[in-house]
């Protein structure tokens, strides 16, 4: 069966962003599991473990944060500009 090709398009337009978005929850969950077992109020108080992964995690967070509009957005803009023609003016 052949996909529609609207549907392949919009496939397309938010393959990329929305596996970006899957792997920000994904970050989200791994951070939140680890701060229950180490992180503030654990017996052991913070360790160094914890704090570094805890940085990386939130620098890959902040990256995602800034990448999925910017991918969304090029992907939009790229695939609305070919659809716009420049007005005749004569």
């Amino acid at each position: 069966m052949k996909v529609p090709n609207a549907v392949s398009t919009v496939w397309c337009l938010f393959r990329i962003p929305l596996v970006l978005a899957v792997v920000y929850l994904a970050l989200h969950a791994a951070l939140a599991a680890s701060s229950a077992r180490h992180g503030y109020g654990s017996p052991d108080g913070l360790g160094a473990g914890f704090v570094t992964l805890a940085v990386v995690v939130v620098a890959l967070r902040l990256v995602l944060i800034i990448a999925v509009p910017a991918v969304l957005a090029y992907r939009v803009v790229t695939l609305v500009l070919p659809k716009i023609r420049p007005v005749d003016t004569r």
